[in-house]
């Protein structure tokens, strides 16, 4: 397939080797490392349809992404994180593809939580397109590919699984990255009260608890809605702090 495959990288020796076997037959797959200091360079390494680069840290995604998608061979890039995995559902899909440069398409994202896969937090994210057409916006988070005038979307359909985090120490401090970088990013466009953080974190909880019936799923589906719920109470907090320093 005509498509390079971009890859985001830091600290993630337990997933990147089974996430780069599973796309040897892409010859372009090309890896951006921010900073690793465990053994994922030497894993990446091993693969000889990889290409690494490197910068410490990340400050803005959108800006990232689109840096990493400069260094690619082709012009269709596929965006994986490292702790996804493609299916083989997936790449027959993608195989079947008829690709027009005029459409972004999205990919289904299957949170996958102490091998239980949670369907209730299946997402679809803006991944496949066309790099001469288009691009990432230019946000430190929560970042997503432009929509042209004229263009169009397309779903595909058949998963990625998405291996997050695999503890509860883990899920935490992504919760606390990704809740810093947002307050950053909206702490002149939007403003929070006191009571913001607990009103957007119960909301947020009972939105995948009890309308999206993670209650189904036991123990993995309490915690992984628990865990959305306290990302946006630190979301709007940190927010709110923000707001009283302005």
């Amino acid at each position: 397939m005509n498509i390079s495959v971009c890859i985001l990288t830091k600290n993630c020796e337990a997933k990147i080797k089974r996430c780069l076997e599973l796309l040897n037959e892409f010859d372009d797959v090309v890896i951006l490392d921010t900073g690793s200091a465990d053994r994922t360079l030497d894993i990446i390494a091993a693969f000889p349809n990889v290409r690494v680069f490197q910068q410490n840290g990340i400050s803005n995604f959108g800006e990232t992404r689109n840096f990493l998608t400069s260094k690619a061979k082709h012009d269709w890039v596929l965006h994986v994180d490292s702790d996804e995995y493609v299916t083989g559902k997936f790449l027959n899909a993608l195989h079947r593809l008829t690709l027009k440069e005029d459409t972004v398409y999205s990919i289904l994202l299957r949170l996958v939580y102490r091998n239980q896969a949670l369907l209730p937090f299946d997402t679809y994210s803006r991944r496949l397109y066309n790099k001469t057409k288009t691009s990432w916006s230019n946000r430190a988070v929560h970042e997503s590919i432009i929509i042209p005038d004229g263009f169009s979307q397309q779903k595909i359909k058949q998963p990625l699984a998405h291996y997050s985090f695999d503890s509860l120490e883990q899920m935490f401090q992504k919760s606390l990255w990704y809740s810093s970088l947002f307050a950053e990013q909206f702490r002149e466009k939007k403003r929070c009260s006191g009571f913001g953080p607990v009103w957007h974190g119960s909301i947020m909880f009972l939105k995948f608890y009890i309308l999206k019936r993670a209650f189904l799923y036991g123990y993995n589906g309490f915690i992984v809605s628990f865990r959305q719920g306290v990302e946006t109470v630190l979301k709007y907090a940190k927010l709110y702090e923000k707001s009283r320093e302005q």
